[in-house]
């Protein structure tokens, strides 16, 4: 299930756990607002829970009614995304990689997967770059 964030509503410390609560819509469709809890270990590819902001699209996995996983796919500003995300090891490379982009189908900030790089959040082909 592919969420927007809307709203960021409680960001669990000490005494609240270590859990972020959040209001969010089904995305691309949109659809009733709904109120997710998601543990900090359910994060698989941001930093640190209280980075996640309105805008960000998540994958969510569930486990019966409990977020198992909440990947992080794209975000509305650049910044979000760059500060948010956790990269993957990257070894030694030849020539540049592509890690995110603004995808012209969705018009959203989206992480690059694959090769050649496409967008986490629609599929479609980054923007070829030419030198």
């Amino acid at each position: 299930m592919r969420v927007v964030i809307r709203e960021v509503l409680n960001v669990g410390g000490f005494f609240a756990g270590e859990t972020v609560t959040l209001t969010a819509q089904p995305w691309p469709d949109g659809g009733p607002e709904q109120t997710l809890t998601i543990d900090d270990a359910a994060l698989r590819n941001v930093t640190a829970r209280h980075l996640l902001t309105p805008g960000m699209i998540l994958e969510l996995h569930w486990a019966g009614e409990r977020i198992d996983q909440a990947t992080l796919l794209g975000a509305a500003r650049f910044t979000d995304l760059q500060a948010a995300r956790r990269l993957p090891p990257i070894p030694p490379l030849f020539s540049p990689q592509v890690l995110s982009f603004r995808c012209p189908t969705c018009k959203v900030w989206a992480l690059a997967v694959g090769d050649p790089p496409m967008c986490a959040v629609c599929g479609g082909v980054a923007p070829h770059v030419s030198n």
